[in-house]
């Protein structure tokens, strides 16, 4: 049997970014949301999965089993040389959704093929409890706030770059929160991997001094910030930027005035 952790046990793990987390789960679970650096590694195929599904409806889990081994068994050889490629010495986390058959099939894989694993016990689901239960912590925070073309984030860089701790909710949902927020951005993550992402920088927020927030709605584009965080920003302090209407003017359109006027109209 693979040896088990707790997801509280490997978070210094992910923040300092010293070991392989690997998703056993499919590829459409993984894209909706993972581990925050974990790496895709399913065990079975989004077809696959299905497949699997109806058989243990329909038949139980024993022909779910006996399917399952039929289709990946195949796979083993591969599985174990693509993971000494990646893994290159490091220790190894698996995970599946909920720390159970997946993750324990590759862990037997893997470890029969030289590669020694820990599977996270509860899996994915363990990290979004602690994920979730996260923001609930109480922070110091100081707000700064500002209208359109204020130049919010910059300060909120120049202060990291003075040592404060901030965190750029914008950059994290890939949307700079205005009408025009997501021209020139990445696509949105998910809500679930927006809220996976950001419960690690709020862990890593210091006790002894203040987390550097802009002001943003509850949503920014698609993305929901948790309500237990989004209370407590609202009643924190709050630095308000008394920004010149010209130089807000001037900004907005350095910012928005390089896109074509088909992905300006779009985004109204």
């Amino acid at each position: 049997m693979a040896v088990t952790v707790t997801v509280e046990s490997v978070i210094p793990h992910i923040l300092q970014n010293d070991a392989v987390f690997l998703d056993t789960r499919s590829p459409a679970e993984y894209e909706h949301a993972h581990i925050p650096g974990a790496l895709s590694f399913p065990l079975m195929s989004n077809e696959e999965r299905a497949i699997i599904g109806t058989i243990y409806k329909q038949q139980g889990r024993q022909a779910a089993v006996t399917e399952g081994f039929r289709l990946i068994g195949p796979r083993f050889a591969e599985f174990v040389e693509k993971a000494h490629q990646i893994t290159e010495g490091k220790k190894v986390f698996l995970y599946c959704w909920r720390g159970g058959m997946r993750s324990g099939i590759m862990a037997w894989i893997l470890s029969m093929g030289g590669v020694p694993v820990t599977v996270i016990k509860g899996g994915y689901k363990a990290y979004r409890h602690w994920a979730l239960s996260t923001f609930s912590v109480q922070k110091s925070i100081a707000i700064i706030g500002g209208k359109t073309g204020s130049r919010k984030t910059e300060l909120l860089h120049e202060l990291k770059n003075n040592n404060q701790y901030i965190i750029d909710l914008e950059e994290l949902a890939h949307h700079k929160g205005s009408a025009f927020g997501a021209l020139g951005m990445l696509p949105q993550p998910s809500t679930e991997q927006f809220e996976n992402s950001l419960a690690l920088l709020w862990h890593r927020a210091p006790d002894d001094a203040p987390v550097w927030l802009e002001n943003e709605s509850n949503k920014i584009g698609r993305c929901a910030i948790p309500m237990s965080l989004f209370e407590q920003m609202r009643e924190a302090v709050c630095y308000e930027l008394d920004v010149p209407y010209e130089e807000r003017k001037q900004h907005i359109l350095k910012s928005y005035g390089c896109f074509d006027r088909e992905s300006l109209a779009a985004c109204n």
